[in-house]
């Protein structure tokens, strides 16, 4: 009943009631937005130059894509790092158990 489904090939995933999913905390939350708005509108970086340069070109469908999930894998490495400070072993089982213990 707790499970979250996420459909990677359909685009869909599946949020349980009972799961409360909160946002992502605000420094990485303006700068995955202010990241992904200069892949997809690079334009905007430089809407406000008195002098903007002559030459700003979209990327290609390709290299936007490799951009985007640049963005998201950044994202995931800020938001996961230090995780290894939540892991605990259990040595009272004959084989050791890691927990996760997510610290508030």
């Amino acid at each position: 009943l707790d499970v979250v489904i996420a459909d990677l090939d359909g685009g869909t995933v599946n949020v349980p009631e009972c799961v409360h999913i909160s946002l992502l905390p605000e420094p990485l939350l303006q700068q995955t937005r202010e990241a992904l708005s200069m892949v997809l509108d690079p334009e905007l970086e430089v809407a406000d130059l008195a002098f903007p340069p002559s030459m700003i070109s979209a990327s290609s469908l390709k290299m936007q894509d490799k951009e985007i999930r640049a963005v998201f894998l950044r994202l995931f490495a800020q938001l996961l790092q230090g995780y290894r400070w939540c892991l605990h072993i259990i040595r009272i089982h004959p084989e050791p158990v890691i927990r996760f213990h997510k610290v508030r």
